[in-house]
């Protein structure tokens, strides 16, 4: 989750010696072509009129692009972008490291990120309260099934892998649990950071927080506090303070405070790159559902309220998702210093899924949330693994 003081910290260096300039400033396609990828556009148009921003690496660098290849679908995380999956360059990142091991790589652009911050008929600047009154359930029952068919009947393909991060393994479970029938369009889900089963949320403050996620909403919608505020101004300040590196000290912070952890396992030079399109736009309604998670212990659709509920689900409380319904396989991905995702819930989520196929505990004690994407040793770590698993699906 990433803090205000964000900001306050930005302010006390604005010089700006940029240290790489090879991505920082860069879109996520601008990134892919200017690693020498070929990288594609494509708009999804979804059931509720949202006009998402897909990018594809149809192959690898050395890949003339004459073979068929599967498809491999990568969904992030909250306040993100596909930028996450390329920031880290063709070394790192694991859009490029899948492309050049035989996938064909999509990458979502989420409901109301910056680079799917569109719709048929509304205007988010102008009807930011109705453009932005979406939760993740929204992006994993309407978005991921578009996109799915989408790519699948391009390709002439019956199923693809999907590979999630954080809240993008949360749309997974809601796609997978409400929109059943896409379970035999899935080769292999592979999740990192699991973020369904929250309620041993590690940090003390945001569990008490929770307990008051009603009152907190009402005074958003009371100032009309519907998009995450700022977020362009934060990713200029932060982006432009990291590039100095007198502020080595204050960037370190900063990103171990975003991916609540401990211990700073990214070198400083790739910080402006990271900070070039993270955080990126969001609404306010997805904190306010994971925050009902924390409070009620569970894997609830959206809490409206007694009366609202009882009218929309005939139940004074939210349902639940049926994760019994997921028959897709699944391979879990998790840490022991993952400060959202605590190894307790990863497990008791787990044990609600029926078809998993693979449970890795990563073997480094201090691996945390955000290192998943960034961290130096990540290839190692992870996707080594990961990959070699997708290859058997």
């Amino acid at each position: 989750m990433f803090h205000f003081a964000v900001i306050i910290l930005g302010l006390f260096n604005l010089q700006t010696a940029l240290s790489d300039p090879s991505d920082v400033g860069l879109s996520p396609i601008q990134m892919i072509e200017n690693h020498g990828y070929v990288g594609e556009t494509h708009q999804i148009i979804t059931d509720d009129g949202y006009i998402l921003t897909y990018y594809r690496i149809p192959h690898g660098i050395n890949d003339d692009g004459t073979t068929q290849k599967p498809a491999a679908l990568l969904v992030h995380g909250v306040t993100a972008s596909s930028a996450d999956f390329v920031a880290m360059g063709p070394d790192r990142s694991l859009a490029y490291i899948l492309a050049d091991a035989g996938y064909d790589v999509w990458l979502a652009n989420t409901r109301g990120t910056a680079f799917s911050r569109n719709h048929t008929t509304l205007d988010p600047d102008v009807d930011t309260e109705e453009f932005y009154n979406f939760s993740w359930h929204e992006t994993g029952y309407y978005d991921l099934p578009k996109a799915i068919d989408y790519i699948l009947e391009l390709k002439g393909d019956d199923s693809l892998h999907y590979v999630g991060h954080s809240q993008g393994t949360t749309a997974f479970f809601v796609l997978a649990s409400t929109r059943p029938e896409y379970n035999q369009k899935i080769k292999l889900a592979s999740l990192m950071a699991g973020a369904a089963i929250v309620k041993h949320y590690p940090n003390i403050l945001i569990q008490e927080l929770c307990k008051y996620i009603d009152r907190v909403a009402l005074l958003l919608n009371r100032y009309k506090i519907y998009e995450y505020p700022l977020v362009k101004e934060m990713r200029d300040f932060v982006s432009t303070t990291c590039a100095d590196p007198s502020s080595n000290e204050i960037c370190d912070y900063i990103y171990n405070m975003k991916f609540s952890g401990d211990g700073f396992r990214v070198e400083e030079e790739f910080l402006p790159v990271i900070y070039t399109n993270n955080p990126s736009n969001t609404g306010m309604k997805q904190y306010v559902h994971f925050a009902q998670q924390v409070r009620d212990g569970g894997f609830r659709y959206f809490d409206y309220g007694t009366e609202a509920n009882l009218e929309l689900y005939g139940s004074e409380s939210p349902p639940d998702y049926d994760l019994s319904k997921i028959s897709a396989p699944v391979a879990f991905y998790y840490a022991i210093n993952d400060g959202l995702i605590t190894v307790e819930d990863e497990q008791k989520l787990m044990s609600m899924v029926p078809n998993v196929v693979h449970d890795y505990l990563i073997s480094y004690d201090l691996f945390k949330h955000g290192d998943f994407l960034y961290a130096n040793d990540v290839v190692e770590l992870v996707y080594k693994e990961l990959i070699n698993v997708m290859m058997t699906y």
